[in-house]
């Protein structure tokens, strides 16, 4: 009679547990923004967990691996979609630069991808997950610091583009730099 009890006991247990897995994995679905969708499928990672993927658009000359490539099926047809990593970030709204990298990823999957390419992406922050659209406003903002980066790389000097004391505290060419901050 006793051993009845216990092992209804521990189907009980087994049943609240896998509740509470069920209950918590649902809430990191909603609050990280991958509630809605279903999940992707990593098929690239840049993190070391798989293999790589170099995205590239000729025409702007981009290139580059985001953390994860996603696939997704839509309608019997693969979506491919870049999810950005910044962990450290705590933020409730997204920092333009970080919008401007996953905007060049989005253009060059198109380039890589054609119609598989989605024209949005994900970028994970260490409070919550944002979905970044690629606009013709972002696109053409990315286009414009691309042609900025060629023309500072034939320049004879390339000026200091903001006024960011610890931006240049950290700096990899401070001790080269005669604009250097604080």
């Amino acid at each position: 009679m006793i051993l009845r009890y216990v092992v209804v006991g521990l189907a009980a247990g087994a049943l609240l547990g896998a509740l509470a897995v069920y209950v918590a994995l649902r809430w990191y679905r909603e609050r990280t923004g991958f509630a809605a969708g279903g999940t992707g499928r990593v098929i690239a990672s840049d993190t070391g967990g798989e293999a790589s993927i170099l995205l590239r658009d000729p025409q702007l000359g981009l290139r580059g691996r985001p953390d994860y490539l996603l696939e997704f099926e839509v309608a019997g047809h693969p979506l491919y979609v870049p999810l950005e990593l910044k962990p450290g970030r705590r933020s409730r709204r997204i920092y333009e630069s970080d919008a401007l990298q996953v905007a060049a990823y989005l253009i060059a999957l198109r380039a890589t991808a054609k119609d598989a390419a989605a024209t949005f992406g994900y970028l994970r922050y260490a409070t919550g997950t944002f979905k970044v659209g690629l606009s013709s406003e972002l696109e053409r903002r990315v286009s414009a610091i691309v042609q900025a980066i060629r023309a500072g790389r034939s320049a004879a000097t390339v000026n200091r583009s903001h006024s960011i004391v610890q931006r240049c505290v950290n700096c990899s060419v401070r001790e080269h730099c005669n604009q250097a901050l604080g």
